[in-house]
């Protein structure tokens, strides 16, 4: 008797280690994604088993929002846990970063995979980058491991006669004349891609031991088709040699689709019922199911945490074929309107109660809640972000009751509870901007597709959220713009 009770005194350390053992982190970041393409919204003819997966054993967040309806601001923010205006990574006029860019992501601000790698945890990033292409802007440089994957968007990096990707905004005074010129073979060539449109590269950069770095060009132009699975593999492998050397990671799996120009592998081509954009996202839903099932073979599953979200909203200038759906809101990418700035946002991990949460969350918010699900003390540096841990296990509703909707340096519209106003809108993406004084009003509950203003019949309420607007932007100093200086040499 004596014996097994010192035998089970003698595992209990180890019991309490692998109990205490560090949490995995996962993102899976979807470009231009729309709001009804997958999850509670999704067509019927969509064969989507991963998303259904995670719908029905994760938390789908109804009404959570990215920061910017646009690729790189949103990916600051998500990174930083701050809103683009707080740390210039927005632009006035270039909305952001094109190949070239002298500027990119400030090694000022701390990322959350700088912060997680300073508690020990192995970090990689595979995918779309979109914040700086010069080296030291490279995820690399802002607390990733490893990197393999493309610096800007998949559309980027073309040439045209002599405008190209790098010249085409480089003097503003001529930059309307040089898209008059290019863009109608530019969109063509978006809606019948071929590789040899683009000229992005490939590349492959890791952060060594002494400090230094290895960055390498793999393949040039890459092979756009191959993008999600070699995206996905590449964060298998990660996964299986974090856990082989008993490390803790963190890999943020960003795609490039469902970015115009659209390209699947040659196994998906074909696939669905609703045709190449259908194919797209089949293949991404692969990709879900791919991790999900690396999770339960590597007996993690119960000690990570998914998210599948987007960077914006469909990009509807090139719907139906070729983008998504915001399924119930209105509009896309560039707007302020709900579909451009909410997205279907799904978690899993232990101890989240499943099912729908209609409380508000932003993907600022993601930072702070992983390092509480971590037990890493809240980054002060990231002011923007409330931690949601809580609401995802059940225990309270998220202690964020507001959204700004701010495009570039400009708060277009601010959500209070359930109540939004609209200061400027725009009715497509790059079209022509509209004031409304007073703001249009909108019950988000009763109207989620914005068409009724009740600014006139509800002046108390506007009156309120205008309230809650001054003290906001009061609190916020507006740093300048990095992206609009993107262009400039710079100096020390």
């Amino acid at each position: 008797m004596l014996i097994r009770l010192l035998q089970i005194l003698c595992l209990f350390p180890l019991l309490c280690y692998a109990q205490a053992k560090n949490p995995n982190f996962i993102i899976i970041y979807v470009d231009d994604l729309g709001y009804g393409d997958l999850g509670l919204y999704q067509d019927s003819q969509l064969n989507a088993p991963s998303i259904d997966e995670l719908v029905n054993t994760g938390q789908s967040w109804t009404n959570f929002y990215v920061s910017a309806s646009v690729c790189s601001p949103s990916r600051g923010a998500l990174l930083t846990g701050n809103l683009p205006v707080r740390t210039g990574l927005y632009g006035n006029r270039l909305a952001v970063l094109w190949p070239g860019s002298q500027t990119g992501m400030p090694a000022e601000q701390q990322t959350l995979a700088e912060t997680f790698k300073e508690h020990n945890y192995a970090t990689a990033m595979f995918g779309k980058w979109h914040l700086g292409d010069a080296p030291e802007f490279l995820p690399t440089r802002h607390g990733f491991d490893e990197w393999l994957g493309i610096p800007y968007s998949n559309d980027m990096d073309w040439t045209i006669g002599e405008i190209t990707s790098a010249n085409v905004n480089s003097d503003l005074s001529t930059s309307h004349e040089k898209w008059k010129k290019a863009g109608p073979i530019y969109v063509k060539q978006l809606l019948n891609p071929t590789l040899d449109d683009w000229n992005v590269p490939l590349m492959h950069s890791v952060s060594n031991a002494d400090q230094s770095y290895t960055d390498s060009i793999i393949q040039r132009p890459a092979d756009q088709t191959l993008y999600t699975q070699r995206f996905t593999n590449e964060s298998l492998r990660f996964i299986e040699q974090s856990v082989k050397a008993d490390k803790p990671f963190f890999v943020f799996l960003s795609h490039s689709m469902v970015h115009v120009p659209l390209f699947r592998s040659p196994a998906f081509a074909g696939k669905s019922a609703l045709g190449l954009y259908g194919d797209v996202l089949e293949e991404i839903d692969w990709s879900v199911g791919e991790i999900l099932k690396a999770l339960k073979e590597k007996q993690i599953e119960d000690n990570t945490y998914v998210v599948f979200t987007s960077d914006n909203g469909p990009w509807l200038t090139y719907a139906p074929d070729h983008a998504g759906s915001a399924g119930p809101l209105r509009g896309g990418k560039g707007q302020t309107y709900e579909g451009g700035m909410r997205v279907m946002t799904l978690f899993k991990g232990p101890h989240i109660k499943t099912g729908i949460v209609t409380s508000l969350g932003m993907d600022t918010d993601i930072f702070n809640t992983f390092l509480n699900l971590a037990n890493i003390p809240s980054k002060p540096s990231a002011v923007d972000s409330y931690d949601l841990s809580e609401t995802l296990k059940g225990n309270s509703a998220s202690p964020r009751n507001f959204i700004p909707f701010y495009r570039n340096s400009t708060l277009r519209a601010f959500r209070l509870g359930n109540q939004k106003l609209h200061f400027v809108t725009n009715d497509k993406f790059g079209g022509p901007t509209t004031d409304h004084e007073p703001p249009i009003l909108i019950d988000l509950v009763n109207d989620i597709a914005e068409n009724n203003d009740l600014s006139a019949t509800s002046p108390q309420a506007v009156k309120a959220i205008q309230q809650r607007v001054a003290e906001f932007q009061a609190s916020i100093t507006i740093a300048p713009s990095i992206f609009d200086r993107q262009k400039e040499k710079q100096t020390e």
